[in-house]
């Protein structure tokens, strides 16, 4: 569940201020799997004597594997969470707040145990069900008699699966129009002049600059102050993108994406 609120940021792209704005900017776009930075450290849980325990997640809980609601505190998202065995190799994992379920994940780990799976579904964040999935190698075994999901794992990629991040982009009246799939929207001109950003909780407005005709800078504000920056490249090609995202708070992640059309 950790991973999933960086994967809701959506690839977003641009066009120029120019009079003849370049047109391939314009379309629907779509992030590759994201990789994750090389310092990332492995993700350790463990699931033995009935309890399941996540150092991973953020932040930490151990609760009790036996399938109830069990209170979570701390985390903005979910405020209880259930955990079951599936199946020897499989879990399942219901997350709610105040009562509603608002997310579902399912873990997988290989026949062999060198690799594993999470499925997670989130509801109520977006006008459809936003479904990501992780996928991980085994780096570390777990505690003696422990169920196979336990361990040190190290991450491989993630990816939106069910592809509700698209973004398209249009040129309307000198402003960039964005529309997302996860209900997020602005229209703003291009330099750098604050607009309302609509639809996600994260922002409040958004500020676009042309760099140059290949690249454009996104600032997106929450309550007036700078909370996440994003910047666009355009590849030769122009159907390909390298977006570079900083949250202000010393974290940067990179990742490519592509046009859908």
């Amino acid at each position: 569940m950790r991973t999933v609120l960086t994967l809701l940021m959506a690839l977003m792209l641009t066009s120029a201020r120019a009079a003849a704005p370049p047109v391939a900017f314009e379309g629907t776009w779509r992030p590759d799997p994201q990789l994750p930075s090389a310092t990332r450290k492995p993700e350790t849980v463990q699931l033995v004597g009935g309890f399941y325990d996540c150092k991973a997640c953020d932040p930490p809980y151990k609760i009790k594997a036996d399938g109830r609601d069990q209170a979570v505190p701390g985390n903005p998202i979910y405020d209880t969470m259930s955990i079951a065995a599936v199946d020897p190799h499989t879990l399942k994992g219901i997350a709610k707040k105040n009562g509603t379920q608002v997310g579902e994940v399912l873990i997988t780990v290989s026949p062999d145990g060198t690799t594993k799976s999470e499925k997670t579904t989130l509801t109520g964040m977006a006008p459809k069900p936003i479904e990501v999935t992780s996928r991980y190698r085994r780096v570390a075994a777990g505690a003696p008699g422990s169920h196979p999901v336990s361990g040190a794992w190290q991450l491989i990629d993630t990816d939106v699966t069910n592809h509700a991040e698209d973004t398209t982009f249009k040129l309307e009246g000198g402003k960039l129009v964005m529309t997302d799939l996860m209900g997020g929207s602005y229209s703003a001109k291009l330099d750098g002049t604050e607009a309302p950003y609509n639809g996600n909780p994260q922002y409040t407005a958004v500020r676009i600059n042309l760099i140059n005709s290949k690249t454009i800078e996104e600032s997106d504000l929450n309550g007036g102050k700078v909370v996440q920056i994003r910047r666009w490249s355009m590849a030769a090609d122009n159907n390909t993108i390298h977006a570079r995202f900083d949250d202000t708070q010393g974290h940067v992640q990179e990742q490519t994406g592509h046009r859908v059309r």
